[in-house]
């Protein structure tokens, strides 16, 4: 059980998405602690999401129509984010904004499909069999589980706003317009999944 939560939650913390985008966005602009709030996200957002999906326990259809509102939702915040980050600017030494990181990262956690379905469909029934075992079973697999998801997003914060500081202009530019097109190819995605389960496919 604890083997399980390790894995899931490195693969869940390093898997490309629109929250590790944002990390790294966000760390490119507000430096590491912008990008270590985004990360922190998890922890605030997923206790409804972790909640339910214990309730359900894998019995929620992946086609519903409340993950395709979450899906198209989330396509708009991030769609939002990308069209921010294609035009942002290196910002000037002590003066990023880093104060709304948290409630970005947060938004796009909470909208994205991707923790629900990962809750609903694989974690949500893990968690109940080790609490069918001992509430601490069931503990032990969230602490390391989000220990994992957590940590790997704050390395990476750390690691790009380390790196970030040596862009100039231009190459701050460029990085930010790849990941704005990064974050923009994950709202198409996000749009499309939407538009599929509503479609039944």
């Amino acid at each position: 059980m604890t083997l399980q939560a390790v894995l899931l939650g490195l693969g869940a913390g390093l898997a490309p998405g629109p929250l590790l985008a944002l990390v790294m966005t966000e760390s490119l602009r507000g430096g590491a602690s912008a990008g270590i709030r985004v990360a922190l996200a998890p922890l605030l957002t997923d206790t409804p999401i972790v909640t339910l999906s214990w309730g359900l326990a894998g019995s929620l259809d992946p086609q519903s129509p409340w993950l395709a509102v979450l899906s198209l939702g989330g396509a708009l915040v991030v769609a939002h984010l990308a069209r921010a980050q294609w035009r942002a600017v290196l910002p000037e030494p002590g003066r990023a904004e880093v104060g709304g990181a948290l409630g970005r990262g947060m938004a796009v956690n909470l909208l994205s499909p991707y923790p629900w379905l990962f809750w609903i469909t694989l974690g949500g029934p893990l968690l109940a069999a080790a609490a069918d075992r001992s509430p601490w079973f069931a503990l032990w697999f969230l602490l390391a589980f989000y220990t994992l998801l957590v940590g790997t997003k704050v390395v990476l914060a750390l690691l790009t706003a380390r790196w970030g500081r040596g862009l100039t202009g231009g190459g701050y530019r460029l990085v930010c317009r790849a990941l704005g097109i990064v974050l923009a190819l994950f709202a198409v995605q996000l749009g499309w999944d939407g538009l599929a389960r509503l479609m039944g496919r």
